[in-house]
């Protein structure tokens, strides 16, 4: 037992009694002495079967951490793919199909993925969409091909712009990549029409998924998982298995078609730009991601489709590579043949943020607020990605707009104002400040007024002319009233009150029953027959 006066000072438990007194500690009471001891954490490493190195997974307590193996599944080019576990398998058909789904729902999470023909032979397809379903929303990821390329984002049937957040997920959109982000199960999709990729985690996944990026749970042997739960010795068999039915192609709701012949063996002499993959350029990123299958990826395309079909390869090895936060700036080293044109307004950028700040101070705090309360680990708070960004020194005008802008100053009708542009709002002047980069609002300045003098039968009232008050001579049987005159009436202060009143003295009318008749005045008296009114 601690004595009566050790335990004052330093006990408040019985000797050799322990207690938490916070997450990552552990207190105990010996011999009047207070031990603080850390919690031991048991951390053992894991070899990650898809090639990417392992994460740390914090406990609920934020103390203790373990390694899990990231799940992400991708495709690429006419199109390659790589399941959750690393397996890669080729798919060469159009039509819907269930690229992830829970086996048993718990997320009410899956992703479809719409392949089109993308050349005349049919023997060539290509990713033309993404569709996602979380909890009541559809989101639609896709691009309108044709002289120029256009990223479209949908959600339950409406298109939106540059960006889009609520509580429950946030999409970018920045002209390379299109990107979906739902924080509450750490969910990221992304699509840029050649190349796509889901990204889930393995504590909320493990053993739950299936479709055509195979089980999240670091074993190959199960990825070919087919709708009756059977494995196939083909992920390229077990791909077409999982198409579903769509209203807008009813070629797709039938039999499956016999298989083409797969392309005859051909030399290829040509396969620049793909020599990229195994070069110095991505000497860090071969560290921790296996550059095998997207340079075999890459060759297949250049040899049997086009030289920019093989880009989308080494895009998705970019990709990987930033999903492991590794920055590489790839695009210049093609010389040409994968380069990126950005709008004109825009610079590309290899490694830029995936959610950018706007002169929408509720938008980008909005956004602050979902980092801080998701923690460091949030994928989308520390994320990067290429694509294109506004000119250092300038800011993107608003998460609806794609206007870069010198000065977050807006007119009244919400439209970006230039540095030192003036405007009238009222009887204000404005002006887009050039030291505040703001917009900064001053009274209409009046000139000073020269003195008025009436002559007889007028009287001097004040009257508000472009803001200013202005003395005014007016009839004596004219009375201003909020700066309306009103004939036949005369202004009469009241006592007491701040404001008078205009008290009727006289009324004109038109004589009845004559043709444009000469207006005349009316006593007081005589304008009751035809309105009883004496004052407003």
């Amino acid at each position: 037992m601690c004595n009566s006066f050790l335990k004052a000072l330093f006990c408040s438990h019985q000797n050799g009694e322990t207690w938490r007194s916070n997450n990552c500690t552990t207190e105990t009471c010996e011999n009047g002495k207070h031990i603080t001891t850390h919690v031991q954490c048991n951390v053992t490493n894991i070899v990650c079967e898809n090639g990417q190195p392992p994460v740390k997974v914090y406990d609920e307590n934020g103390c203790c951490f373990h390694y899990e193996c990231k799940c992400v599944c991708g495709g690429w080019g006419d199109p390659h793919y790589v399941t959750f576990d690393g397996q890669y398998y080729s798919f060469q058909k159009n039509c819907t199909y269930v690229l992830v789904k829970e086996i048993t729902p718990r997320h009410n999470f899956k992703v479809y993925i719409e392949n089109v023909n993308c050349n005349p032979t049919g023997t060539v397809t290509c990713p033309k969409s993404l569709i996602v379903y979380y909890k009541n929303y559809t989101v639609i990821l896709t691009q309108e091909r044709g002289a120029k390329t256009v990223n479209k984002v949908y959600v339950n049937g409406s298109l939106v712009t540059t960006m889009f957040t609520n509580n429950d997920m946030t999409i970018t959109n920045q002209g390379i990549e299109m990107r979906l982000t739902i924080p509450k199960i750490e969910a990221v999709v992304m699509f840029n029409g050649l190349l796509f990729s889901v990204d889930v985690p393995m504590t909320l996944f493990y053993g739950n998924t299936e479709g055509q990026c195979g089980t999240c749970d670091n074993n190959t042997k199960n990825d070919c998982r087919l709708k009756n739960g059977q494995i196939s010795p083909s992920c390229s068999d077990m791909a077409y298995d999982w198409r579903v039915s769509v209203d807008n192609t009813p070629y797709c709701n039938g039999p499956p078609p016999p298989p083409l012949p797969s392309p005859s063996p051909t030399i290829c002499v040509n396969s620049s730009p793909c020599e990229i993959l195994n070069s110095e350029v991505f000497k860090e990123c071969h560290k921790v991601i296996r550059v095998q299958p997207f340079y075999e990826a890459c060759k297949f395309d250049v040899c049997y489709t086009t030289v920019n079909m093989g880009c989308s390869s080494i895009e998705a090895y970019n990709l990987m590579c930033a999903e492991a936060s590794i920055c590489v700036d790839w695009r210049n080293a093609t010389k040409g043949v994968c380069e990126y044109k950005c709008p004109d307004n825009k610079v590309y950028k290899p490694c830029g943020p995936t959610v950018v700040q706007t002169c929408n101070a509720r938008y980008n705090e909005q956004f602050s607020q979902q980092c801080n309360a998701e923690g460091p680990q949030n994928k989308n708070c520390n994320s990067f990605g290429e694509g294109c960004f506004c000119p250092a020194g300038m800011t993107l005008f608003s998460s609806t707009s794609d206007v870069c802008v010198s000065s977050c100053c807006a007119g009244p009708d919400g439209k970006p104002k230039e540095l030192g542009e003036t405007w009238k709002i009222g009887c204000q002047e404005c002006v887009c400040d050039k030291n505040t980069f703001s917009v900064v609002c001053k009274n209409v300045k009046c000139a000073t007024q020269n003195p008025v003098k009436c002559t007889e039968g007028e009287v001097l009232v004040n009257k508000t002319v472009d803001c200013c008050v202005t003395p005014t001579c007016v009839p004596k049987d004219v009375c201003v009233f909020n700066n309306t005159e009103y004939k036949g009436y005369e202004y009469t202060d009241v006592p007491g009150s701040c404001c008078g009143k205009c008290i009727r003295t006289s009324c004109v009318v038109n004589v009845p029953d004559v043709s444009s008749p000469p207006s005349q005045t009316w006593s007081k008296d005589q304008c009751t027959k035809y309105d009883s009114s004496s004052s407003m």
